[in-house]
C-alpha cells in the first residue's frame, strides 16, 4: 500500500495552521490530528495491516531526540505502536528501530515500557553502531527518565558497549526490575566489575562469572555472556571455555561430549562446583548408543565417591543429578535394576514434586519391563507418596492395558482401590468405567454394580473427555459444561497498561506474528480468564493450534474448573464449509472428521509429522495418492495433476475424508476405522484376531480398545472421539454420549 499524497498546497496550510493554533489548543489536542504528516485514523489503518511504509517514508530529522519526538506521536494511535512498528522494522533499519523503541520508552504502559528496553539493550549489543549507541545513551540522559530502573539498564548497556567500563561499574542496577532484565543487570555488572578490575579482586570474579555462566539464562543474555567470556582474555580457562560451548547444543549429544570430555580429565571437579553442568553431560551420554558403559562407569565412580563427602547444598544438588542421570543411563542399557537402585537414591534428595514423581515414574517403568505385576504392587505401595497423580497415568494406563488383554480382572479392581484412595485423576475416571463395563460384560463381580463405577467415571472425568463421554453414555445422562459467569481473574490496573490489554494489542495492530514469545514469558502470571482473552484473539487471527495448546495449559492449571467457553476455543471450527461438504459426501458425520482433524493437525495445513504425513489429515504421499486415484476413478477431481498438495485445505480435507471412509467399509464402524486411520488395517486386524483367540472372551470395541498395544494407537483412539463428541455436543445438536455411541456402532 503506497503512502497517501497530500498536494503541496495543502501540507503548506495544515503546518501553516498547526503553528500558529497550536498554543490555543488543549494540551490533549495538540498532536493527535496528525501522526507523521497523515492523519491519526490512517496511520492507525496502516498499522493495523502491519505497513509501516508511512513511517519509512517520514521526513525525520537527524537529530535523535528531534526524531525520537516525532515518532512518539504514533502513542495518539495506541500505547504500544512505537514498539510495534519497531518489530514491524525487524532490522532493516537499525537506526529507524533504535528510535522506535526510544519512543516505546515514553509509553505510559509498563509492559511496553518493559519490553522496548529488552530490545534495546539486544540493539545496543549486537546490531546498533556506535553513533546509535551514542545518541541513545544522550537520549536516556534526559530528566523526564530519573528513576526508571530499566533506564539504568540501558545506560550501563551503552556505557558497556562504548567501552566506558569504569562509568558503567558505577551504574545502580540494584533497582527491582522483571526477571529477564535482572538477567542483564547480573550481566553488565559483573563483567564490567571484571574490566575495571585489580589482579586480586579478578580471581573472585571470575569464580562470580563463572557460576553465572554455567547457571540457566535466556538466549540473548547467554549468546552476549558467552561472547564477553570468550572473547576476555584470562577470565576462564580452556577447560571452562570448552564446557561453555557445548552448553547451547542441547540435541547434538555426540558433539555435547567432545566438548564436555577434557572436564573429565581432572576426576569432573568442575561438575562437582556448578551441578547445573551435570544433567548437560548425563543426557550427552544417555543418548549416545556408544558411549554409554563409559557414562555408566563415570557415573557409578562419582555416586560413590559423593557418598564419602560433607553433606552441604551443592552436594545434594550434586548427589541428585548423579544418582538421576545414572539411573537413565543404566534404563537405556536395560540395566533395570541397577536403575532403581540409582533413582531410590535420587528420591532422596529430590529437590521439589516434580523431580520426586519422576524418580518414582522411572522406578514403575523399571519395573513394568520386568514383571506388570510386580510394578502394580508397587505403584500400590507407593501410590500415597505421589504428588500428582496425573503424572503417572501412563503407567497406569499401560498396566490397564496388559492386565485387560490377559482378561485379569481383579488386579485392575485392586488398583481401582488404591487409585480411590488417593483421589481424584485420570486414572481414576479410566479405571472405574472399564470395571463399570467389565461388570456390564459379567467378566467380574464386585460389591459395586456397572452404574456406581460409572457414575465415579463420570464424577472424576475432569481431565478425560473422553471417560467421562463413555460414563454419560452407559448412565443415559447428558454430559454438558457450564458458562463461566464470572469476571474474576481480570487484573484492573490499567492506569499503567495491564498485561493482558499489551497482549491483545498485538493482535489489533499488525503485529499479531510476533505475538507468541511475549505470551509464553508472562503466561505464569495470567489467570485463565486473562489467558482466556489472549486464546480468543489467537483463535481470531487464524493461529489455532497455539490457542489449543494455550488453552490446554491453563485448563490443565490444579482445581482449574472448565467452562463452555473453553471448549469454544479447545474445539474451534476452521475450514468449516470444506469438513462438512466432504464429510456429508463421504457419509460421516462432520464432528468425526473435526475430531480427526483436531487430533492429527491442530488446524495447521501445513504440518509435516517426523515420518513425513503432510497436512491437516497427515497422510502419507503413498496413501494419498492412492485415495487420489480412487477419487478420480469414481468422477472426482484428479488432485494427481499436476502433483497432490497436501498442504492445500481442500486437497486435504477431501481426501482424508475419502480414506476414512473407505477405513468405514473395511473395518465395519468408526471406531476401527480411525484405530486404523492411525496403526494401519493390517495390524488392527492382527489385534482383532488375537482378541478373538484370547481366553477369557472376546472384548467389545470399547474394552477392545484399551486392550491395545500401541499406546499410540490407543491414546489416538480415545482423543479423535472425545474430540468428535465435543463437536457433536457444540455444533450439531448431539449429546456427547450420543457421538461416543454413534462411533462405536457398526455400519
Amino acid at each position: 500500500m503506497s503512502r497517501p499524497k497530500i498536494n503541496g498546497f495543502s501540507r503548506i496550510f495544515l503546518q501553516s495552521f498547526f503553528l500558529f493554533f497550536s498554543p490555543l489548543l488543549p494540551l490533549s489536542c495538540i498532536g493527535t490530528t496528525t501522526v507523521l504528516g497523515i492523519s491519526t485514523d490512517e496511520a492507525a489503518a496502516y498499522l493495523k495491516k502491519g505497513d509501516i511504509s508511512f513511517i519509512r517514508q517520514a521526513q525525520l530529522p537527524d537529530n535523535f531526540p528531534e526524531a525520537e519526538s516525532r515518532l512518539k506521536q504514533l502513542s495518539v494511535i495506541h500505547n504500544a505502536a512505537p514498539f510495534d512498528a519497531g518489530l514491524l522494522i525487524g532490522g532493516t533499519s537499525n537506526s529507524l528501530e533504535m528510535l522506535l523503541f526510544c519512543a516505546a520508552l515514553e509509553s505510559p504502559s509498563l509492559p511496553v515500557r518493559r519490553e522496548a528496553a529488552l530490545k534495546l539493550v539486544s540493539l545496543i549489543f549486537e546490531t546498533g553502531s556506535e553513533k546509535d549507541v551514542r545518541d541513545v545513551l544522550s537520549f536516556l540522559g534526559s530528566s523526564k527518565f530519573k528513576g526508571r530502573a530499566e533506564i539504568q539498564t540501558l545506560i550501563a548497556a551503552c556505557l558497556y558497549r562504548l567501552g566506558r567500563y569504569e562509568e558503567a561499574v558505577k551504574i545502580d542496577l540494584t533497582q527491582p526490575v522483571s526477571a529477564k532484565l535482572a538477567e542483564w543487570n547480573r550481566a553488565l555488572s559483573l563483567f564490567s566489575a571484571f574490566k575495571v578490575s585489580s589482579v586480586g579482586i579478578a580471581q573472585e570474579m571470575k569464580r562470580e562469572i563463572t557460576a553465572f555462566l554455567f547457571g540457566n539464562l535466556s538466549d540473548d543474555v547467554r549468546r552476549w555472556a558467552n561472547g564477553e567470556a570468550f572473547s576476555s582474555t584470562g577470565l576462564l580457562e580452556s577447560v571452562e571455555l570448552s564446557v561453555l560451548s557445548a552448553r547451547p547444543m542441547q540435541r547434538n549429544y555426540g558433539e555435547t561430549l567432545l566438548k564436555l570430555r577434557p572436564a573429565l580429565s581432572d576426576g569432573g571437579s568442575l561438575f562437582f562446583r556448578y551441578p547445573e553442568l551435570i544433567p548437560d553431560l548425563g543426557r550427552a551420554y544417555q543418548y549416545t548408543p556408544s558411549l554409554r558403559d563409559e557414562g555408566a562407569r563415570l557415573f557409578k565412580s562419582w555416586s560413590e565417591f559423593l557418598d564419602t563427602q560433607k553433606e552441604d547444598e551443592t552436594t545434594k544438588r550434586c548427589k541428585y543429578y548423579v544418582n538421576f542421570y545414572a539411573g537413565r543411563i543404566e534404563r537405556e542399557r536395560t540395566q533395570y535394576a541397577e536403575s532403581t537402585e540409582y533413582f531410590k537414591r535420587a528420591l532422596e534428595f529430590a529437590p521439589d514434586e516434580l523431580q520426586s514423581d519422576a524418580c518414582h515414574w522411572y522406578m514403575l517403568m523399571n519395573t513394568m519391563s520386568g514383571s506388570p505385576v510386580v510394578a502394580m504392587r508397587q505403584a500400590l505401595a507407593t501410590m500415597s507418596q505421589w504428588n500428582d497423580v496425573n503424572y503417572f497415568s501412563d503407567v497406569l494406563d499401560s498396566l490397564a492395558c496388559y492386565f485387560i488383554g490377559r482378561r485379569q480382572w481383579d488386579n485392575i479392581l485392586e488398583l481401582f482401590y488404591g487409585l480411590e484412595a488417593i483421589g481424584p485423576g485420570i486414572s481414576l475416571a479410566q479405571y472405574a468405567w472399564i470395571l463399570g463395563r467389565a461388570v456390564q460384560e459379567r467378566y467380574i463381580k464386585t460389591e459395586q454394580n456397572a452404574e456406581n463405577f460409572f457414575r465415579i467415571a463420570f464424577e472424576n472425568g475432569k481431565d478425560s473427555f473422553y471417560y467421562r463421554a463413555m460414563a454419560a453414555s452407559a448412565l443415559g445422562v447428558p454430559f454438558a459444561v457450564e458458562e463461566d459467569r464470572s469476571s474474576d481473574g481480570i487484573k484492573d490496573n490499567s492506569g499503567h497498561g495491564s498485561e493482558l490489554e499489551f497482549l491483545l494489542g498485538f493482535f489489533d495492530y499488525g503485529v499479531s506474528a510476533f505475538a507468541l514469545p511475549y505470551i509464553q514469558s508472562v503466561e505464569r502470571d495470567l489467570s485463565p480468564a486473562e489467558l482466556r482473552k489472549v486464546a480468543e484473539a489467537l483463535t481470531a487471527s487464524g493461529n489455532w493450534k497455539n490457542s489449543l495448546e494455550l488453552v490446554s495449559r491453563y485448563t490443565d492449571r490444579k482445581n482449574y474448573e472448565l467452562a463452555r467457553q473453553d471448549l469454544f476455543l479447545l474445539f474451534p471450527q476452521p475450514y468449516k464449509e470444506l469438513i462438512e461438504k466432504y464429510a456429508g459426501e463421504a457419509e460421516l458425520g462432520a464432528e468425526i472428521l473435526y475430531g480427526l482433524i483436531r487430533t492429527e493437525s491442530y488446524f495447521a495445513s501445513d504440518a509435516v509429522s517426523r515420518s513425513g504425513a503432510v497436512g491437516l489429515v497427515q497422510l502419507m504421499a503413498p496413501t494419498a495418492a492412492d485415495m487420489a486415484g480412487r477419487i478420480a476413478r469414481s468422477g472426482g477431481p484428479d488432485y494427481r495433476i499436476p502433483e497432490i498438495n497436501l498442504k492445500d485445505p481442500e486437497t486435504s480435507i477431501h481426501i482424508g475424508s475419502f480414506y476414512l471412509r473407505y477405513l468405514v467399509e473395511q473395518m465395519g464402524n468408526p471406531m476401527l476405522a480411525l484405530l486404523a486411520y492411525n496403526g494401519g488395517m493390517g495390524r488392527v486386524r492382527r489385534w482383532l484376531v488375537t482378541n478373538n483367540q484370547q481366553a477369557g472372551g472376546v472384548l467389545p470395541h470399547d474394552l477392545f480398545l484399551e486392550s491395545i498395544e500401541f499406546s499410540e494407537t490407543r491414546e489416538y483412539g480415545r482423543r479423535v472421539l472425545a474430540a468428535a463428541s465435543v463437536y457433536g455436543y457444540l455444533y450439531y445438536g448431539m449429546g456427547m454420549e450420543e457421538t461416543a455411541a454413534d462411533i462405536y456402532r457398526q455400519r
